[in-house]
């Protein structure tokens, strides 16, 4: 298989301008809390892209920003990381899209706040306009932040042979998928996004289990279960069962995991790497979290492999 570098991967979705505030002391709600701020790039997809550039992935990003000085830093930034974005449109009816995250002390999402209006823009007309650039990547990504009737058009009219990675990001936004499950290679919802995909109630680990199988049913090929730090289920027809999280040295921020998940398992199926793609999404997410960056800087395909080798060294050893 060719080298990952030497494919371009099609991440189609979201740009966002981030901005995280974390409360300084234990939140309390309903009250004034301080708080330090952060901005940087984000959205679901664009943040896998940033991951994918770090593991060495040559990846092309196909969203939407303003004509305004958010979407020229967002722009810049993605540059400067690698990333192609010649295939980002810019909007002169909507700003850029802006989601700010409350995390609590500990790190863990308190509340989302979204402004997304811009993705409305890409359209059916968005869609068949990028349909040629897309088509000569053997991968794609994509993210909910689409409307339903382009992730549509996209998937049932353009696909031809690419495989097909979706992240559902949300669970309103998961109905989006509802049609298009069949063309699905590789779908990351978390047990609440699975509970919609399934229409079935996901409460135990046996829900879990029967929703993936849902799923699968409905069409998806591999269907990996997110459940934040107690790993993930995973249901790909030859196989289907929890694995546990790779733990962390130390939690600084949850909000990276699930993107930084997708692009350690998305880099280890097409290098055709050592190592279950599901250790690389885990161990990619071991990494995040322990910086309250959105992109771990100390990612890299060294890192990830040397957290799965000492994760497989203490198993073995726990074992023994």
């Amino acid at each position: 298989m060719d080298s990952p570098s030497a494919q371009t991967i099609a991440c189609i979705g979201g740009i966002v301008q981030d901005r995280k505030a974390r409360v300084i002391e234990r939140l309390v709600p309903g009250s004034s809390n301080p708080v330090t701020v952060r901005a940087c790039p984000g959205g679901v997809v664009c943040n896998i892209a940033r991951n994918l550039a770090k593991l060495g992935c040559s990846a092309s990003v196909f969203s939407a920003v303003g004509e305004d000085a958010a979407g020229d830093r967002v722009l810049e930034e993605l540059k400067s990381a690698g990333l192609n974005v010649s295939g980002v449109m810019r909007s002169s009816n909507h700003p850029t899209a802006n989601y700010t995250a409350v995390l609590d002390e500990k790190g863990q999402l308190f509340i989302g706040l979204a402004d997304m209006e811009i993705f409305e823009e890409l359209d059916l007309r968005w869609a068949d306009a990028i349909a040629p650039a897309i088509q000569k990547c053997r991968f794609w990504i994509l993210d909910t932040n689409l409307p339903a009737a382009t992730i549509e058009r996209l998937l049932h009219t353009h696909k031809n042979r690419a495989k097909i990675l979706v992240d559902p990001i949300s669970v309103a936004k998961s109905e989006r998928i509802r049609p298009v499950l069949d063309t699905i290679d590789v779908l990351f919802p978390n047990a609440k996004e699975a509970a919609v995909l399934s229409d079935r109630a996901v409460i135990t680990h046996a829900d879990v289990a029967q929703a993936a199988a849902e799923i699968r049913r409905r069409g998806v090929s591999t269907v990996i279960v997110t459940l934040g730090e107690e790993g993930l289920y995973v249901d790909d027809g030859n196989r289907s069962g929890f694995v546990p999280a790779i733990p962390a040295a130390h939690v600084r921020d949850v909000t990276g995991a699930g993107d930084a998940l997708v692009a350690g398992y998305a880099y280890a199926m097409i290098s055709g790497a050592a190592y279950d793609p599901v250790l690389w999404g885990l161990a990619a997410a071991s990494l995040a979290v322990e910086t309250e960056e959105s992109i771990a800087p100390q990612l890299s395909r060294e890192a990830v492999l040397r957290r799965i080798d000492s994760y497989l060294a203490r198993s073995s050893a726990a074992k023994s």
